[in-house]
């Protein structure tokens, strides 16, 4: 890494705009978007990348420039702070969602590419200048090869969420169920079929209480909503898969941090990580709150962590498809 002339001002104005603006989480050492490295002495450190962050990093680095002032700003006060602080940043799985959105990995890769030459053409200097304004612009990036990257692939993780988005939209949209049928049905269906997942277990309070961007817009075709679905198991998949690193890094030299500005998804992170049913009574009230808190109790048990099968999970996702089609014939009816 290229040495810089760093004042100690600028460092701080930079570290205080990060923690004011809370975009890098872990459940022990940011749980609430604020960093702090005490006892991680000797690690290593990742910092996994949304597909948002990714995607306004690739433009200011194809194009030279970003319109927007608040995100050129908030990416290169970023990615200068992972350099200050030895942190490698990886956008894998936001390739790995571009490349589903694509199905196949023709784009992924090219993106990949020019993400992975950013930290051969640029230096500290380029972040630095940008995050205090005294430059708008850097030289586009040259790439002068290829290599092509497999991001293309079977995942569980997704398709699980993907059921668990298409059986809440299902309820969502059914209005001869009360709130509590809705918390019950779909916290049994998860418990009966795939894993749990304590971020779809927060998530489900946040939708069915109108706290999420998930059903705000009115749009009920079934294109739309199964978008929606699409839209928010990848959000779901990013934090599960990301769990699945930090929860062995006790025994592990390195560890994985996640980098967001999507306020909802910042929000579902801390509530989840509370571990806390007062999110029930928060939303509902205490009357129904207490309910479902009984319903949850009742249901998630400790048990033998089931085997998932692809395959079962694809003949799920067509059914659960289906009736999510006929829920919402019933809706436009109504």
């Amino acid at each position: 890494m290229k040495l810089i002339e760093l004042k100690e001002s600028e460092l701080r104005s930079i570290t205080l705009f990060l923690i004011d603006k809370k975009v890098i989480f872990h459940p022990k050492i940011s749980p609430n978007g604020i960093p702090d490295f005490t006892g991680y002495h000797g690690k290593k450190f990742c910092l996994i990348l949304d597909r948002n962050l990714v995607v306004k990093i690739l433009r200011l680095v194809s194009q030279g420039e970003l319109k927007d002032k608040f995100d050129l700003k908030l990416v290169s006060s970023l990615l200068l702070w992972a350099e200050l602080n030895n942190i490698a940043v990886t956008s894998g799985l936001a390739q790995m969602e571009y490349s589903h959105h694509h199905g196949n990995d023709i784009e992924a890769s090219k993106e990949n590419n020019v993400f992975l030459k950013i930290f051969d053409q640029y230096d500290p200097t380029h972040w630095l200048d940008l995050a205090l304004g005294r430059r708008l612009t850097i030289p586009p990036v040259k790439l002068e090869g290829k290599i092509d990257y497999k991001f293309f692939m079977e995942n569980d993780h997704y398709k699980m969420h993907y059921l668990e988005m298409l059986k809440l939209s299902q309820l969502y949209y059914d209005n001869s169920t009360s709130i509590e049928q809705k918390f019950e049905s779909l916290y049994q269906w998860v418990f009966n079929n795939i894993l749990i997942c304590k971020y779809t277990t927060f998530f489900a309070a946040l939708a069915f209480g109108g706290k999420s961007k998930m059903f705000r817009n009115q749009e009920t075709s079934f294109e739309a909503v199964d978008k929606k679905c699409r839209n928010q198991a990848w959000d779901l998949t990013y934090l599960s898969l990301w769990s699945t690193q930090y929860f062995y890094e006790e025994d592990s030299n390195e560890v994985f941090l996640f980098a967001t500005h999507d306020g909802e998804m910042k929000e579902l992170f801390t509530l989840s990580h509370q571990e806390s049913s007062e999110i029930y009574r928060n939303i509902f009230g205490k009357e129904i709150g207490d309910r479902i808190i009984d319903i949850v109790s009742k249901i998630y048990v400790r048990r033998e962590r089931p085997k998932i099968d692809s395959l079962n999970l694809d003949n799920m996702i067509v059914k659960e498809k289906d009736n999510l089609k006929q829920i919402l014939k019933k809706y436009y009816t109504i």
